[in-house]
This record gives structure tokens, C-alpha cells and sequence, in this order.
């Protein structure tokens, strides 16, 4: 039988793991980006595993606080005004969402794929040679008062508790034991023992990559244009040619929707850009990712330095950086390490979000032989390897690990 020959859009940290993945089970692999591995959203994130991350930020107690913080100028929402008519359909679904029964379900469906992400990362990251680029010192994540300790026990952590989520509570004294460079701003947190995290986000994507390519697959540095698919196959128009394959599986973050409009299939997904900073700390050092959750940004520490990274900030994917974000975001790291660091440099980059925190994974039902695997949000190197094996299983034609209806891409419909 004839190897089927499929085509993998985008080369983040989803698509490189989707890549390998149908390589393993025996697929020709073509893998597309304009960019080089690694350089879109999966370059700038804070490097977490987040195996935590089990709770939809669908919540109504969400949605009465946005618009104060968007208002408020140092908080970490924020967004572009001249973006807001492309939030519309986007805060219609949040809003949906936001029901009992709809975020216990989302709940539910982000629990499930967590069952799944330590095997497939495992695999990975043994397949690769890309065990050394991750630890597992665990996280800590930290507030500032006790009224908001002692909130967030009783609300968020109870939930994530109840999920399996193996966490901790700390208080000042252990946190100091923990972490004893940190300044004293906060009053106690929680700790995640099982959670991982890279030490380098790039170097691990051209780890991937140049597996991938050792492996016999093939990599095209090319904008997609366009796709185009018929009953039996599906063009990939590039700027200089098209390809045909079996198969297309777009993993371009907010690109996709550009290219999946003309198909007539929209989705509420939207640019919420996240920025970071690396600092230099000098003498002073932190051995694991630390977040000061009050104010959602994290420290890691990396192979360049420590990575300050955060916010949320609607706008336009290619719109210029916000320096007002990144002041915010400094002055935050200024209180958690007790003096200034320096700025060795800066990053802005779009997350591909939806309106009910669950990315988009499945086939097309009006075009099947295109698969989606995009919209991760926060969460695409913690789901990058789980959502790899679900895609190829999916085009097997064999049962999901997961049960992939509540990811399907007609949810939105």
C-alpha cells in the first residue's frame, strides 16, 4: 500500500509535535512554515508543562472583573481598541461559556487531555534527545496578600484538587526555604510538584525539528497561500508551487482562520498576545518557574537568563508592541526579586485563543481530510504532544485516547 503523503501547517511547537508523530505511524510528512521551527508563539512562552491546567477561565466572576481591568493600567488584561470588533463573536462565546454546565464541562474535557500530556511528552522528549532541556523542579505560585491566599484555596485550588491536580499549600516560611532569593511580597501560595518546565523553548522546537528531519521528513520554509481540498486529496497552494496530499493538518495558531475563511469555516478564535523579558538577575537565582498569580506573570529561570512572561493583551497579531505592557511587567518582577534587573531583551507574540479555553482538534466535517490542531492559548507546549498522537489517530481512522467531541471544530457552529 501506498505510504499517504500529509501535510503539516505551521511549525510551532504543535505542528513539530504533530509531525513527528505521524511520522512515527508511518505518514510522509511535510511540514510548512514561513518562519523557521519554533519562532511564532512557541518561542516566547514561559516554558511550562502546566500540568495544572485544568480549569476553563470561563467563569462569571471572570467576566464581571474584565471590564475594571481593562480599565485598570497595570493589570494584565488589556487590548487594543481599534481590535474590538474582531472580539465580538469571541465574547459572544465566552459568554456561552460561561454557563455551570458548559465550563464543567470544558473542565472535564482540559482534565482529560491532562490524563494523557506526561506519556506523550515522555515519548517525545525520549524520541528526540530532548530530555535535557527540561526540568522537574515543580512551581510555585504565589500571592501577595492572605485574603487572596485563602480565596484562591477555597475556589480555584479546591476545583484543581478535586481534578488530581497533586499541589501543595505553603506558607511565607516555606516559600523562603523554597525560593530564598525572592523578596518577601508574598504572604503564601501553592505548589505544584509534578510541574516541568524547558529551560530553552527554542532549542527544544530545533530539537524536534532536526529529529524530524533526520527521519526523512521534509521541511519548507513557505508561506501557504491557500488550501484546497477535493474528495480524494488536498492541494497546498505555496507561493511558488502546490503540493497534494491525503491529508492537511493546520497548526498556524491565528493564522489559521485566514486560511480555513475561505472554506467557509469560521471560528471564534482570537490574537491575545502575550509578552516577556529576559532578565538578568545577576547574583540572584531561582530554581524553578515562580508566579505571583495576583498579577498572572511568571519568572522562570532558562538557559539565557530568567524569562518574565505574561499578560493577555487583545490586539492584532502584527500591531506594535504595547511598552506600556512590559513597564507593567517589570515594576511586577522589580517587587518579586527586590531590586531592578537588567533587560538583556524584549518579545511580543499571539496566542491562538477561543472563547471556551479548549483548543480545536478534529477533522473538518465539511472537509475532512483537513484536521485542526490549533487554538491552545496558554497551553500549547503542554498539549503539543497529546494533541500530535489525537491528530494521528484521528487520520489513522482509529479511537482517540481522548474523546475529541468536546475539541470538535462545529462546536462553534
Amino acid at each position: 500500500m501506498e505510504t499517504k503523503h500529509v501535510a503539516v501547517v505551521g511549525a510551532g511547537i504543535v505542528g513539530l509535535s504533530t509531525a513527528i508523530s505521524l511520522q512515527q505511524a508511518g505518514f510522509t510528512v511535510t511540514l510548512i512554515d514561513r518562519n523557521d521551527p519554533g519562532k511564532g508563539a512557541s518561542f516566547g512562552n514561559a516554558g511550562l508543562f502546566a500540568d495544572y491546567a485544568r480549569l476553563p477561565f470561563t467563569k462569571f466572576a471572570m467576566l464581571r472583573k474584565m471590564p475594571g481591568m481593562l480599565l485598570d493600567s497595570e493589570s494584565p488584561l488589556s487590548m487594543q481598541g481599534a481590535y474590538l470588533p474582531h472580539l465580538m463573536p469571541y465574547g459572544w462565546g465566552f459568554l456561552k461559556s460561561c454557563s455551570q454546565a458548559k465550563y464543567e464541562q470544558g473542565r472535564a474535557a482540559l482534565t482529560q487531555l491532562q490524563h494523557h500530556t506526561r506519556e506523550n511528552d515522555d515519548h517525545l522528549l525520549a524520541l528526540t534527545g530532548a530530555r535535557s532541556l527540561v526540568q522537574a523542579n515543580g512551581c510555585l505560585g504565589l500571592f501577595a496578600t492572605q485574603e487572596n491566599f485563602v480565596a484562591a484555596q477555597e475556589g480555584d485550588m479546591a476545583e484543581r484538587l478535586a481534578q488530581g491536580v497533586n499541589l501543595s499549600y505553603v506558607g511565607a516560611e516555606e516559600v523562603a526555604e523554597l525560593e530564598p532569593d525572592l523578596a518577601p511580597f508574598y504572604a503564601g501560595g501553592v505548589f505544584y510538584k509534578d510541574t516541568r518546565f524547558t529551560v530553552n523553548p527554542l532549542a527544544l522546537c530545533r530539537r524536534y525539528a532536526e529529529y524530524f528531519a533526520a527521519q526523512g521528513g521534509r521541511l519548507l520554509n513557505q508561506e501557504v497561500v491557500a488550501v484546497h481540498p477535493s474528495i480524494d486529496r488536498v492541494e497546498v497552494q505555496l507561493q511558488d508551487q502546490r503540493i497534494a496530499v491525503e491529508h492537511v493538518v493546520m497548526c498556524a495558531g491565528v493564522a489559521s482562520q485566514k486560511l480555513l475563511d475561505p472554506l467557509g469555516c469560521r471560528f471564534p478564535l482570537v490574537s491575545e498576545r502575550g509578552y516577556h523579558l529576559t532578565l538578568d538577575t545577576e547574583k540572584s537565582q531561582i530554581s524553578r518557574p515562580v508566579g505571583w498569580l495576583d498579577k498572572a506573570i511568571f519568572l522562570t529561570p532558562m538557559a539565557t537568563g530568567v524569562r518574565l512572561a505574561g499578560t493577555a493583551e487583545f490586539a492584532f497579531a502584527d500591531a506594535p508592541a504595547n511598552e506600556q505592557r512590559t513597564d507593567v511587567m517589570l515594576n511586577h518582577a522589580q517587587v518579586m526579586l527586590g531590586f531592578t534587573p537588567q533587560v538583556q531583551d524584549s518579545w511580543v507574540g499571539s496566542r491562538p485563543s477561543t472563547p471556551d479555553s479548549l483548543p480545536v482538534i478534529g477533522s473538518l466535517k465539511a472537509h475532512p481530510r483537513i484536521i485542526a490542531a490549533f487554538g491552545h492559548g496558554h497551553l500549547g507546549l503542554t498539549f503539543a504532544a497529546v494533541t500530535g498522537k489525537l491528530v494521528t489517530q484521528t487520520i489513522q481512522g482509529v479511537a482517540t485516547a481522548v474523546d475529541l467531541q468536546p475539541f470538535a471544530p462545529e462546536r462553534f457552529s
